[in-house]
């Protein structure tokens, strides 16, 4: 009898009208909302990534449920890209970024006109994974920003300062002392650096590959002795202005500098072709050859006779 209930109670569940059955799936589905979906393991791996920060800022003001997902989402931002970007509201949003970001690994912060010691000192403190780090013609801040780079991110290895010129010996002399890893660097227009902390650093950052000393009034053809000397897989050499180097530190790049792939010499009005001659074909030079050299004819640099003992 029992089985024969079910059976009867079963049938009367299957004779149901279609139209009823559909009505209580609508009535199920539309309760859900994109936030029912597994966070952890669905939306910030498969949706989050695909949404720029603008995206994830107008989500972010929709609701209190999806102010949340984005500020935990946040923390699992690793790129973030703000070059250039000077609009009114930008600095609140790099104050969010501030408070939820910790594992940043890459930050370009260029041409940021709002950017101030007390806004990019509490970032930095808290992502100390940062291996590359953008702050070109940021005029507004100081070398006191840098703390926090210097001591706890130590596995930098890119950093570009270019037109910084709040970057003082000082500074440049603890980034030597604290950082021996670091693989591109660009203090390119920074006229407050001497040779001396240059030629420090290359001694102690054996794996650069990409240096720019643009524009820097110290470089001189000691300072490329030195790079020949302790850079020698150096691969992008950027020289743009510096008007007190000659044939004889681009000579030695020449003989010692066998992993050169680019030279940027423009403006170098000492450098002419008898030493140019020596690595074009094999590296990319922005300055046109001027003549056809007598290819019979090796060209006499003099470099001093210890820099060729070494």
């Amino acid at each position: 009898m029992a089985e024969a209930d079910e059976e009867a109670e079963g049938g009367k569940l299957c004779s149901l009208p279609s139209s009823s059955s559909s009505s209580c799936t609508n009535s199920s589905s539309s309760s859900l909302t994109l936030f029912d979906i597994v966070w952890e393991d669905v939306l910030y791996v498969k949706l989050f990534p695909l949404l720029s920060l603008k995206d994830l800022f107008n989500l972010r003001c929709c609701s209190k449920l999806s102010k949340t997902f984005v500020d935990h989402g946040l923390r699992r931002l690793r790129d973030i890209n703000l070059s250039g970007n000077n609009s009114p509201s930008v600095e609140l949003a790099f104050g969010v970024l501030t408070e939820n970001c910790c594992n940043v690994q890459v930050i370009n912060l260029a041409r940021c006109n709002w950017l101030q010691d007390s806004i990019l000192y509490p970032f930095l403190q808290n992502n100390r994974r940062l291996t590359k780090i953008n702050l070109s013609e940021c005029l507004n801040i100081t070398s006191r920003a840098l703390q926090p780079v210097i001591i706890a991110c130590k596995q930098l290895t890119t950093l570009k300062l270019s037109h910084c010129h709040w970057l003082t010996i000082g500074a440049m002399e603890a980034l030597t002392l604290h950082h021996t890893n670091i693989q591109e660097l660009d203090i390119s227009y920074c006229s407050a650096l001497n040779e001396r902390c240059i030629s420090v650093f290359l001694l102690n950052c054996r794996a650069l590959r990409t240096l720019s000393l643009a524009n820097i009034p110290a470089v001189t053809d000691n300072l490329l002795f030195t790079i020949a000397k302790h850079s020698k897989l150096i691969k992008h050499l950027n020289l743009v202005g510096c008007y007190m180097i000659t044939d004889r530190g681009v000579g030695a790049l020449s003989l010692c500098c066998k992993e050169l792939e680019s030279l940027m010499v423009r403006d170098c009005t000492q450098v002419t072709e008898r030493s140019l001659a020596l690595i074009r074909g094999r590296v990319f030079i922005d300055r046109p050859r001027l003549y056809q050299p007598d290819m019979n004819m090796v060209p006499n640099i003099g470099f001093p006779r210890l820099f060729l003992q070494v």
